[in-house]
């Protein structure tokens, strides 16, 4: 394996090889991201700085022809949070790259002038953007499609969301985001438009036979899933119903746990009304993505691809909305300017619950009537924030900071975690998903952490209200999530594929033996890893919380009963369950078990030797 370093301030490119101790211990992806950001980037570097450092990783087994493996991950440090950021994008981009000839992408410095990279069989060229710049995503590949005019060519692009560095700005390829944290704004802070990916190279395998024997096996697994096979029927838009009744879907800023309009925003009604067809990413069976329009009332015309659960969740309930046109509009616009839906639609239910508690007013909004079941004002106000416009200016830098710029007791309402937005998942119907969020390296996200125990009942067994257990759940979750990140896995198919089968698959393409253990323990060893870049940056335990209206509002779970969270109890059961210190700091031993002690830790220091 082999990554290019592309300094952009310089316009040379640097030929990396990936050593196989790098690749034994981290896997791919994730693994080598933080594992280079943590030897490469100096502590207390600014995130919109040209000294920040962006990866985009893929792994061995993206691009192989193993079901799933289409996650490209992006490595860099957050400019929404100060922490760690790892963030995914699926659809065909990732597998692009690997068949151009290469497995990461690590870009220094800053352009002078807009450009873009151009990836071609295994030769990367930086060309003149200019002309790109103020272009919505769509556009972008468009106009770069019509340049190159290449028989093949994947794209991932900035909107002027990144270029005008919003908070929460996205990588965008093909409806699929890299989403959450801001990565589209590290990119935009470089200058750094585009990225173009073309080729025709198979990744290589160490033992061909073996590998595609495996991959024939778990095919034909997902063949005969029924799980795999309904949850392709609708995606993650199912669980709207499900998660209302279990008084776990988030309404109005998580004033409430139901939706009393859910059925006008659910899986029924958007497949009913508008989906249009499926759609899947490179070499997924599961095809469980969707193409939607909106064929009359308002905002008719838009065709999207999505939206996903969260999306429905976070412009629909969210902001107590309950016309699905207007979420359609709202995720189409989000995928133009190049914006994360679960924060613009966190900043804006944030925004929606300040003007009907009186800390702003139509004044500040320049006449838009910011309330909750306004569609309108969704739509009004996702531009704003992009160009950083208006009222846009302020909540295009997130609710942690938007709350500091309204003043007031407007930070009660800000519901983020070391400021990232929530997902759609109320925590104290799930306590699981209380300690994910809390501790989640990124801030406040679910999928590091993927408690489908919990959130729908898979596999069943778990109680969702109950604090025992709760610690090595979370962790042994994270680990194996941290797994599934780092070999490009795509966590939604993970009943498709077992970490056994996750096991046989990496030993057969990369020649090193490895067992699902092994796989665990370097899960393990990635999140300890991501807990020390966030404590050099300065987060500890009391980094580790919730919003207040967590810990102190109480909303009635499905049986009638009122529900907080105890965040420090689960705390101590999660520091303890992972080999912390009271403070959240890894303990010696742990270091030493997972090889992360000093400078002489496995995989530290090797890319480019």
């Amino acid at each position: 394996m082999k990554a290019l370093s592309i300094d952009l301030t310089s316009g040379t490119v640097t030929e990396l090889p990936i050593s196989p101790e790098s690749t034994q211990y981290y896997l791919g992806g994730r693994g080598l991201g933080i594992r280079y950001l943590y030897d490469h980037l100096p502590e207390n570097t600014d995130p919109l700085s040209p000294e920040n450092i962006l990866g985009l990783w893929t792994s061995p087994l993206m691009g192989t022809g193993a079901v799933s493996m289409v996650k490209l991950c992006g490595v860099t440090r957050s400019p929404q949070t100060g922490t760690i950021l790892m963030s995914l994008m699926g659809g065909y981009f990732g597998p692009e790259l690997r068949f151009a000839g290469v497995d990461g992408l690590i870009f220094h410095g800053r352009a002078e002038k807009p450009v873009y990279l151009l990836v071609k069989e295994g030769v990367a060229e930086l060309l003149p953007a200019e002309h790109l710049w103020g272009l919505s995503t769509r556009e972008t590949a468009d106009r770069i499609t019509q340049d190159l005019d290449l028989k093949r060519i994947q794209i991932a692009s900035i909107g002027p969301a990144g270029e005008n560095l919003v908070a929460f700005a996205s990588i965008m390829h093909q409806g699929n985001a890299m989403g959450r944290g801001g990565i589209g704004s590290v990119m935009g802070s470089k200058n750094l438009k585009a990225i173009a990916a073309s080729g025709k190279q198979r990744p290589p395998l160490a033992q061909p036979d073996r590998y595609q024997a495996a991959v024939k096996r778990i095919t034909q697994s997902y063949r005969e899933s029924e799980a795999l096979a309904l949850f392709g029927t609708t995606g993650t838009t199912q669980h709207v119903d499900g998660l209302n009744l279990k008084h776990m879907y988030p309404t109005r800023n998580f004033q409430d746990g139901k939706f009393e309009e859910y059925q006008q925003v659910n899986a029924d009604t958007l497949y009913k009304k508008h989906v249009q067809k499926r759609i899947s990413c490179q070499g997924c069976s599961v095809r469980c993505r969707r193409e939607s329009a909106n064929t009359e009332g308002p905002y008719a015309g838009t065709i999207t691809d999505g939206p996903e659960y969260e999306t429905l969740w976070g412009f629909g309930g969210l902001c107590g909305n309950d016309s699905l046109n207007a979420v359609i509009k709202a995720n189409d616009l989000c995928l133009e300017y190049g914006m994360d839906t679960i924060s613009a639609a966190g900043v804006i239910s944030f925004g929606m619950e300040c003007f009907e508690r009186g800390l702003i007013s139509t004044e500040d909004t320049e006449g838009i009537e910011l309330r909750f079941g306004n569609p309108d004002a969704i739509i009004e106000m996702l531009p704003l924030i992009a160009r950083k416009e208006g009222f846009g200016r302020i909540l295009a830098q997130g609710t942690r900071r938007a709350a500091e710029l309204i003043g007031g007791n407007a930070e009660e309402y800000a519901m983020q975690v070391k400021g990232l937005e929530l997902a759609g998942y109320d925590p104290r119907n799930a306590k699981g998903m209380a300690l994910g969020y809390a501790t989640s390296p990124r801030g406040a996200c679910h999928e590091r952490g993927y408690l489908t125990a919990e959130t729908v009942g898979f596999p069943p067994g778990v109680d969702r209200l109950a604090y025992e257990g709760k610690g090595e759940l979370v962790k042994e979750a994270q680990d194996t999530v941290a797994v599934k990140d780092s070999l490009s896995f795509c966590v939604l198919s993970s009943a498709g594929t077992s970490l056994d089968d996750m096991a046989e698959l990496f030993s057969a393409a990369v020649g090193i033996e490895v067992t699902s253990q092994d796989l665990l323990e370097a899960g393990e060893r990635i999140n300890n890893l991501e807990r020390l870049f966030n404590i050099r940056e300065g987060f500890s335990r009391v980094d580790d919380t919730l919003p207040r209206r967590f810990l102190r509002e109480p909303i009635l779970d499905n049986q009638g009963n009122p529900q907080t969270v105890d965040i420090e109890l689960l705390l101590d059961l999660y520091y303890q369950a992972r080999g912390w210190d009271p403070q959240g700091h890894p303990l010696p031993e742990t270091l030493e078990r997972l090889g992360l002690r000093e400078t002489d830790s496995p995989g530290s220091q090797v890319f480019g030797q």
